[in-house]
């Protein structure tokens, strides 16, 4: 069943974001894909973002074929200068960036902290964390270049709030991601900009891969709500704080992790 049919049964149909612009980076797929079909569900332009070019195309196509308003930036997160364009991009169309969310990331294959490479290391903090800075950083400043005010939501992880072993880089950016988050929203909040970080649990994404089927079905078990999470479900909670209804909401972190605490 397309998604766009799933959207009708589990999202509303109004247009609580008509005439905003939201950039979704790692929107191609998971978590990025359901919060970019639900932006566009309720009426606002969402630059999808992400290195995967085919599928990133086919949510564009999927999004225009229900009448949302949707394109497709090519970003690598990675690279300083593509965010830098990616931010820019909306402010070269005469428009203004009100939503930022900053989803994409990866994580490392489990391998505990003491045999992690250097190289490992450097890549998950690069693409976790670093990435995530830089799009925060020049989202706020082009939120505040108009004063307006906007909404970044980081998506960072359970894994930032607690240890889970073999997975040390992975908690250590993500746990930066926070910090982040909680920081900036401090400093802008008076022009207001909004920036806030959803964790969520074990979720149905591509991410989990990393931990193979024996590695799912421990964390499920781990999980009281009994099941790995869906990815709309995450999504429900961005768009919230993507939308006016959060407008008193800012420094915060938000758990979607199905009751996990450990």
């Amino acid at each position: 069943m397309p998604s766009h049919h799933f959207l009708k049964n589990h999202y509303g149909m109004d247009q609580s974001l008509f005439g905003k612009n939201a950039i979704v980076t790692g929107g191609a797929l998971g978590i990025g894909k359901e919060t970019s079909l639900l932006l566009a569900k309720k009426g606002a332009h969402v630059v999808v973002s992400d290195i995967k070019v085919d599928e990133g195309n086919s949510l564009v196509k999927e999004i225009q074929s229900f009448g949302g308003s949707c394109e497709f930036v090519t970003c690598d997160v990675s690279k300083e200068e593509d965010i830098i364009r990616l931010t820019d991009h909306l402010q070269n169309q005469n428009k203004r960036l009100d939503i930022m969310v900053n989803n994409a990331g990866i994580a490392n294959k489990p391998t505990f902290m003491h045999k992690v490479s250097t190289e490992v290391w450097n890549k998950l903090i690069l693409m976790d964390l670093t990435s995530v800075f830089w799009s925060q950083k020049y989202a706020t400043k082009q939120m505040l270049s108009d004063r307006k005010g906007g909404s970044i939501i980081n998506v960072a992880s359970i894994a930032g709030l607690g240890a889970s072993p073999s997975l040390g880089p992975y908690c250590v950016a993500k746990a930066g991601v926070i910090e982040l988050s909680t920081t900036g929203a401090l400093e802008v909040a008076k022009f207001g900009v909004r920036i806030n970080a959803v964790c969520p649990g074990w979720t149905e994404t591509a991410i989990l891969d990393v931990a193979g089927e024996r590695g799912k079905s421990a964390m499920e078990k781990n999980i009281p709500i009994g099941r790995l999470g869906k990815p709309f479900e995450v999504a429900n909670l961005i768009v919230f704080l993507a939308s006016d209804d959060s407008s008193f909401i800012t420094g915060s972190v938000y758990r979607v992790d199905g009751g996990t605490r450990s």
